[in-house]
This record gives structure tokens, sequence and C-alpha cells, in this order.
């Protein structure tokens, strides 16, 4: 499937693509207004920031917002809009990485300022992540495409899989206040410019990524397969240089994340004054968290105190196997979709690769597999996917799949647009002359496999169904 010559640039995303992406978040901003208030709220017991217990929405700006983007701040999106507006006040809230709430106060700032006494901070900070969300989906969307039209060569097949993109299952994440939209974009880049080798740029990227969710750090597995993979094709003298570069990007790629567990251990491991508002430490110590500053946690004595992995037992019971019991079982078919989806490219993979898998050269490709995409040099793709997919299902809420796959895995999006094209591959190919968005519209394709209808529903479903269970407060995390 070479790529063949068009009138579109293949390495740049035409502006009506852009353009496609904006309606794409408006629409969905205007389906969750309906859906929020047509639908009354479930009463949850997830976290309610107590910042609305002294910001009482004052001004006509503020009610307008609540009113358009209420709906959004639900579940996760209570930390990261508390830890924005207030930091981080309680143990709870150690679990939520800073690069994202960092990110929301610039422009929460500006707005605030901008609109002085008439719009509060926690408002702004939701406006914010909006506008940071949006752009971050936008070049996250153009990495992939760029991703796959690097690795793969066709622009029809990176088209279709940004246009899956844009109707991800874990779209409702994109858009709501939740890390999702940075850690892709952080993700995608980082990958696409280890495809480049430009490995030193690959682990700032990285480096971000890691300081905005915890498994940035799994991201490393792309330095180290493409270090690999370029010390194969390198002379031997330049192999010192290059190992250089890789050991600098590896420690970019970390620093950040030791230097926030460092900043977790002097915030809550010693005795310091917060400066809360009284209304605020009063709600923390009704509902029984630890505030910083006044209670030594556990994990505090341990002879390497690392916050993330004590706080994810304790309070989310995160671990082997503690997730299977049979009031998880709605949880489970909710990720079953995705986990299915990286099995299946797992399995196709090793089929295709089985043979040579364990061959003398293995950055080379010695046969022409059924679609470029179970090349061996994207195993390591297969190897990142199932990863996720095995960990989130053995020791994490498995219902998270779905957003933690979605932002991080371009093998999701490739394996899905694989049995979109099933009826196509059987079929002569057309040159890859990309000259009409409607052509790749998830709703306006007629010749459609069994398993592209059920993509497509998978996707739409996902969309529809999980806007209106999240902003109604309904189990959807």
């Amino acid at each position: 499937m070479s790529a063949h010559s068009s009138k579109v640039n293949k390495n740049v995303l035409p502006t009506r693509f852009y353009q496609f992406m904006l309606y794409n978040r408006v629409i969905l901003v205007v389906v969750q207004v309906i859906f929020n208030h047509l639908i009354p709220d479930h009463q949850s017991d997830g976290f309610q920031s107590p910042y609305k217990h002294f910001a009482v929405n004052s001004s006509m700006l503020d009610t307008v917002v609540e009113f358009t983007l209420g709906g959004f701040s639900r579940w996760d999106g209570q930390y990261f809009l508390h830890i924005s507006s207030l930091g981080y006040t309680h143990e709870n809230c150690l679990a939520f990485f800073p690069a994202y709430p960092i990110l929301l106060r610039f422009p929460a700032t500006c707005l605030s300022v901008f609109s002085h006494y008439t719009l509060s901070d926690w408002n702004a900070t939701l406006l914010s992540s909006l506008l940071i969300n949006i752009l971050s989906f936008m070049i996250a969307a153009k990495y992939l495409y760029l991703i796959t039209i690097k690795l793969f060569g066709n622009p029809n097949f990176a088209f279709r899989t940004w246009n899956l993109f844009c109707f991800s299952p874990a779209t409702i994440f994109f858009v709501a206040p939740y890390s999702e939209s940075l850690f892709s974009a952080l993700t995608f880049g980082g990958i696409y410019y280890c495809i480049e080798y430009k490995f030193l740029l690959a682990g700032i990227f990285f480096s971000a990524s890691s300081l905005t969710r915890s498994n940035g750090l799994v991201n490393i597995g792309f330095l180290l397969f493409f270090v690999a993979k370029a010390a194969f094709q390198t002379k031997r003298k330049n192999l010192a240089v290059l190992f250089g570069k890789f050991l600098l990007s590896v420690v970019i790629a970390v620093v950040p994340f030791l230097c926030y567990q460092y900043y977790a251990f002097k915030l809550f491991c010693f005795h310091n004054p917060h400066n809360l508002p009284e209304v605020i430490h009063s709600h923390l110590v009704d509902e029984n968290f630890t505030v910083r500053g006044e209670k030594i946690p556990v994990w505090c004595d341990k002879s390497i105190p690392l916050s993330y992995s004590y706080i994810q037992s304790h309070y989310w019971n995160v671990g082997f196997l503690r997730y299977f019991e049979w009031k998880q079982v709605p949880n489970f078919l909710l990720a079953f979709p995705v986990l299915l989806l990286v099995v299946l490219y797992a399995l196709l993979y090793v089929r295709e690769n089985f043979d040579i898998l364990f061959c003398s050269k293995p950055f080379k490709n010695g046969h022409s597999p059924v679609h470029p995409i179970f090349r061996r040099d994207a195993g390591v793709f297969a190897a990142h996917s199932i990863f996720l997919g095995l960990f989130t299902f053995f020791f994490a809420h498995v219902q998270i799949s779905t957003r933690l796959i979605g932002s991080s895995c371009p093998a999701f999006y490739w394996i899905m647009c694989w049995l979109m094209d099933e009826r196509k591959r059987k079929k002569p190919q057309r040159p890859n002359n990309l000259t009409s968005m409607e052509e790749l519209s998830l709703f306006r394709e007629q010749d459609i496999s069994a398993s592209g209808k059920f993509v497509r529903f998978y996707c739409l479903s996902y969309v529809v169904v999980g806007t209106a269970m999240f902003v109604n407060h309904l189990p959807w995390t």
C-alpha cells in the first residue's frame, strides 16, 4: 500500500480537517448541554470539590459558563479543577499528576483578569479546560496522522485513522476536564519524533507525558525500540553518540516523574501550615481527608516514599485481581470492546510474524503481510497496546481501559481502521488521491463490512451514550 502522488500534501492536514475537528467539539458541547439539562443528575459518591462552598456564581457570565459547561465537571474532572484552583489540598489529590492542572492556570488567569469580578476562578478554569482540550485534541490528531502516514505511506488509511480518532470511544474524556487530550498530544508527538529518530525531542515530549499521567513512563519503551532499530542501521562508530542520546532522553523522560514524587514528599511528609480557606479546610476534615501539613501519611515512612502506588491502592483499591467482583461485571462489559480490539491486533500481529519473529534481524521486514499495520517494525505498537490492556484488565479499574488505551495507543485506531477496510481490501485499490473529507465520514459510508459496522456502532454509541451518562454523574469513568 504505497503512497501515490496526491493533490493533498500527505504531511500536512488540510485546513478543512481542523475546521471539522472544531465543529466536532462544538457539537459535542451542545449535546452535553442537552443531556445535562434533560436528564436529572445521579447522586454519585464521586469527589465533589468544596470550592463552590464559598465561590458562588454571582454574575451572568458565571451563570452562562455553568449552564453551558457544567456537565463536564464530573467524576475526576472535579479533582483536576480543584487542584488547578486550590492546589494539592489533601492526600487523594496526589493521584492526579500536575502538568494538566498547572497548564489550566494560564488561560484561567487570563480569563479571570479579562472578566474581573464577572467570572469565578472555578468557571474560568472550567472554560480554560475546554480551550486546552480542544487545542490538545487537534495536536494529537495531527501527530496520529503523521505517525500513520510515516509508517504506512497511505494517505487514505491515515485520514481514516484520523477520522476514527475524532469519534473515539473515549471522546467525552477528551473534552471534559481530564488530562487525556494533553496526554495524547504529548504521547503521539513523542512517538512521531522517535520515528524521525529525534530522540532528545521525543524525550522532552515523553517527560511532559510522564508529568501528565503515570503511564507516561511506559512511553520509554518507544525510545528503547527506536534507538535499538537505529543502532541496527547505523555505523559502529556512531553507536556511542546514539547510546548517549538514548540515556539523556530517558533521563529527561523520567526526571519530571521523580520531581513530582519529591514534591509530594515535601508537601505532605512534614508539618507545614497550609493556609487553606476555613470553609475548604472544614469540609476536608469533615470528609475525613488527610489534609496536607496536618497528618503525616503512611507512605512517608516507606524506604522509598512514593505516594502514587499507595494512594491508588488505599483509596481506589487498585491491585492485582482486586476488581474481580460480581458487582463489577457491567464495568468489564463496558471495557470489553477496547480489550477485544487490542487482543485481536496482538493475535493477528503474532500470526503474521510467527515464523520470523525471533530471527537474527528483528528490524528487517522479511515478508509482505496482509496489511502494513502487521509489519514487524509495528510490533512495538502491538506490545504497547496489549500491555496496557492486560494491566487495566488485571490491576486497575477495568472501565478506564477505554480512555487509557484510546488516549495513548495508535494501534487501537489502526485495528479499527483495518476492520472498516475489510471489504475494500478485496477490491482493486483506487489511487490514494484524497479530494473530499466526506469520503472518510463514519456516517456517509455505504459499502461497509459487518466488522466495519461494528466499529462504527461502537464509536458512535460510546460517544453519545458516554456523554449522556458522564454529564449526569452516571457510572462512566
